[in-house]
């Protein structure tokens, strides 16, 4: 039977169960779950800690999960008997299967090949206007302390498909804290930053030495479409694709 009751447990499986048309059917959301803005009005079950009794109360025959955000509450969940659907959509393969395994569950099939479609047909098209060089990209959420972009992450594959090498993929996976020294020793062209602003990078001397920061190609993106793996996460590469184009074109 297709669940009637759905508590999300991220603001990533948020967007994609309203992008389903799912909206009658949550019945709990996260305290950070804000878009669509009607999000905002469902009952919650924790922030970035979800409480178990805040789940298990509202009833749901269906908890849709993130395997890395929520790693520690999904044993606790599945050792209370719900119905549970979990997944780490770090790469686009992996989003299309997460949007079409929610769809099953749901009975919303037809919309989720519409969606995967669609965003399969747009990411074909970036990838095809992909820069002939490969400039290197550094991607950070947060310059105090650093913390970049390794391998195994969405943006990873963003930079890759827009044409960019990504500075950290063979050192790391997922998001880690880097020195300013292997930042320089890497030499950036291209830096692109979810959250932080260009200008904490831009007026600081220790910076200077970077290709990026000498020839001014820093990037702000927003964090939602890059961040967060959904339907939007085709928007947020094709904000990576001309950015690179920005730099590429400045350059040239």
């Amino acid at each position: 039977m297709p669940a009637r009751r759905i508590v999300s447990l991220a603001p990533s499986i948020t967007e994609i169960l309203f992008a389903l048309g799912l909206n009658e059917r949550i019945v709990g959301v996260t305290e950070i779950c804000d878009y669509p803005p009607e999000a905002r009005r469902k009952p919650k079950v924790g922030d970035y800690q979800i409480s178990p009794e805040k789940v298990v109360a509202l009833k749901p025959d269906l908890v849709v999960a993130h395997e890395v955000l929520n790693a520690r509450v999904i044993p606790v969940l599945k050792r209370l008997g719900l119905r549970l659907l979990s997944a780490n959509p770090n790469q686009f393969s992996k989003l299309y299967a997460f949007i079409q395994a929610i769809g099953r569950a749901t009975g919303t099939e037809s919309a989720a090949e519409r969606i995967v479609r669609a965003m399969q047909a747009r990411v074909e098209r970036v990838r095809r206007r992909a820069l002939p060089r490969k400039p290197n990209t550094l991607f950070l959420i947060s310059t105090e302390p650093l913390w970049a972009s390794g391998r195994d992450t969405l943006v990873d594959e963003m930079i890759t498909l827009a044409g960019g090498r990504n500075l950290f993929a063979p050192a790391f996976s997922n998001y880690k804290a880097v020195s300013l020294e292997a930042v320089i020793g890497g030499a950036p062209e291209l830096i692109l930053l979810a959250g932080p602003e260009p200008q904490a990078i831009l007026d600081n001397p220790r910076w200077q030495r970077t290709p990026a920061v000498k020839r001014r190609h820093v990037y702000a993106l927003n964090p939602d479409l890059v961040l967060r793996e959904t339907p939007r996460s085709v928007e947020g590469l094709e904000q990576i694709a001309q950015k690179m184009r920005l730099a590429a074109q400045r350059q040239s």
